[in-house]
This record gives C-alpha cells, sequence and structure tokens, in this order.
C-alpha cells in the first residue's frame, strides 16, 4: 500500500522549492527561497528545513509522510551523501539525508535532481507510460536522467546518468566539474550567461548591452533579447542546440529511446533551443534509431523538480507508476 502525499523538496543552485505532493499529481501548499549557497552548506540546509516545515504545519502531514529531496549530483542515494554539486560551492561530501532527517524526524529519500525529474515526468508529466526516456533539465546546471526497460539507469553508487558532463568538444571551455568541453559548459544558465556577457563586452551585441543596463547578464535576459530578434543572441541559442544535439545523439545511439523530453528554466526558451536540436540531432544519430525518437519540452515546467522529488519518494516507499520498476 503505498503513501497518499510525499513533502517534496527541490534543492538547486539558484532557488528552493517545496510543497506537498499528492499520489495524484495534485501540488499544495507551494513555498520557495532563494538558496544562497554563497551563505554556506548550514544555511542551505536551514532553509530547506524551514520550507519543509512550512508545509508540514500548512498540509498538517502526519509523521508517515516522508520527504523527498531532490539535489544536483554527483550524490550516493543510497547513503543520502552529496558528493560535489559543480555549481554548488562549498558542497563536499555533505551528508544531506542525515542533516534533514535528525530535525525533520520523517523517513528521508534523497536522489539527483536529472533522475528525479525523470521520474516525475514518467509518473505526472509528458512521458507517462514511457519505458524508454532521456530526460534533460536545463537550469543553472545542467541535470539528466535515462529511463531503459522502465529501469532508472543510475549506475554503481547512483553517480551515473550524469548527461550534462559528457565532453562534446575536447578542446572546448572548462566546466564547473573540472571537465573540458561538458555538454553543461555550452548548455546551462550560466554558460548562455557566460557567453552573453561576452557578447555584450565585445560589442556584438548592443542588445544586449543595453537589456542589462549596467546589471549581471543572465540566461533569462539573454533568451529575452534573442527573441526580440538579435542575431546575436540567437546564435548563442543555435550553438548550444547544436551542442546538445552532439550529446544526445550519443545517448539515443546508445539507448535507444522513444521520447527525450526537454525541461529547466533555460528550456522555457522553447523553439529558440529545440529547433536547432531538432535540426541537428539527425545530422549525428543513427538515422533508423532517430528516426523513432520525439523530442518534447516538459509537462511539468519549473516543477518538475518538486514532481521529481515526489516520486522518487513515492517509487522508494512502494507508489510505483505503471511500467517503471519500483526502486529499492
Amino acid at each position: 500500500m503505498g503513501i497518499p502525499a510525499a513533502i517534496a523538496i527541490d534543492f538547486g543552485g539558484t532557488n528552493i522549492r517545496a510543497a506537498l505532493v499528492t499520489a495524484e499529481g495534485s501540488l499544495l501548499h507551494h513555498v520557495s527561497t532563494l538558496t544562497r549557497v554563497e551563505e554556506g552548506v548550514q544555511a542551505v540546509v536551514e532553509r530547506m528545513i524551514d520550507l519543509a516545515e512550512q508545509v508540514i504545519t500548512a498540509s498538517g502531514a502526519g509523521p508517515e509522510i516522508p520527504v523527498g529531496v531532490v539535489a544536483p549530483g554527483p550524490l550516493d542515494p543510497d547513503e543520502g551523501i552529496v558528493y560535489f554539486g559543480p555549481n554548488l560551492p562549498g558542497w563536499r561530501n555533505v551528508p544531506l539525508r542525515a542533516m534533514l532527517a535528525e530535525r525533520l524526524g520523517r523517513r528521508i529519500v534523497i536522489g539527483n535532481d536529472g533522475n528525479g525529474a525523470a521520474l516525475g515526468e514518467v509518473m505526472f508529466g509528458a512521458a507517462r507510460g514511457c519505458r524508454h526516456l532521456i530526460h534533460v533539465m536545463i537550469g543553472t546546471g545542467f541535470g539528466s536522467g535515462i529511463i531503459s526497460h522502465g529501469q532508472l539507469i543510475e549506475g554503481y553508487r547512483g553517480l551515473g546518468a550524469e548527461v550534462g558532463h559528457l565532453s562534446v568538444n575536447p578542446d572546448g571551455p572548462r566546466c564547473h566539474c573540472g571537465g573540458i568541453g561538458c555538454l553543461e559548459a555550452y548548455v546551462s544558465g550560466w554558460a548562455l550567461a557566460r557567453d552573453g556577457e561576452a557578447l555584450a563586452h565585445s560589442g556584438r551585441s548592443e542588445a544586449i548591452r543595453l537589456a542589462a543596463a549596467g546589471g549581471p547578464v543572465t540566461a533569462e535576459l539573454v533568451a529575452e533579447v534573442a527573441q526580440a530578434g538579435d542575431a546575436a543572441a540567437r546564435s548563442l541559442f543555435e550553438n548550444a542546440g547544436r551542442a546538445l544535439a552532439v550529446g544526445l545523439a550519443g545517448l539515443v545511439n546508445v539507448f535507444n529511446p522513444e521520447l527525450i523530453v526537454i525541461g529547466g528554466g533555460v528550456a522555457q526558451a522553447g523553439d529558440l533551443l529545440l529547433d536547432p536540436l531538432r535540426r541537428w540531432l539527425p545530422h549525428y544519430a543513427i538515422t533508423y534509431i532517430v528516426d523513432h525518437v520525439r523530442i518534447l519540452p516538459s509537462a511539468l515546467g519549473t516543477d518538475a523538480g518538486i514532481y521529481g522529488a515526489a516520486a522518487r519518494a513515492f517509487l522508494v516507499t512502494g507508489e510505483s507508476p505503471p511500467g517503471v520498476v519500483r526502486l529499492d
């Protein structure tokens, strides 16, 4: 017998979000705050606890209701330890599950944000019933999850499926993870902000410089300028979409998915990113495989992480959706 609901926490590099999610997919008592990672691990964990307690108070959730958490990886879902966060300065070997359990007094289920979002799309979103899925979540960083034959692919110690850290250019820029030419270094909020700022400072995009008005250049600002027609800003999304096609083509050839779902804040740029992805993917993947792959935007939008955290909790505690192997 599954649980009726889960308290879900989506912990990201920019925001922390929490809500109560029912097994039917209702999202209730949503609260959020800025992550502010620069204030240190303990301060961030305190914010997570505060949001969870707000949801518990508002919903009246009993002690049997678990807390599902998704966080940037690499992390060990069995031990509940965040080993390293490329966009989380100071996060090294943090025993996040133990820290939360001590204060909240509930069962805590922790998983990688990209893996969680893949489960969330299968349970609640665009991939319902899908048994062969590649999901990418492009926000501050680049999260991902792979489901093959209904089984979430996590690898040894749960550190697998880090699609964002596939190298798509051996001579490319250094990634926050320390690697060279990673997909995330081309397709992420921080990468687009970096490249947009370079365009503004070099004079190649007066539109970005004027839109920033002396403030920081963000991926959202670059997307707005690109939507307004600035050719230089649009070229950044063209390059990002092509890099995404290179990275995903290898996974298409290996896993033969039926569906690729694209989510996350940067993916809100829509066709700016998806059009070059769809155009370039057939150039890099095997024809007979890629011809049968559908590419869809996430149906869960910015709530994908929250649904993913809940989905992880439901699966671990026995509420498995059709076609997905239960996690032990």
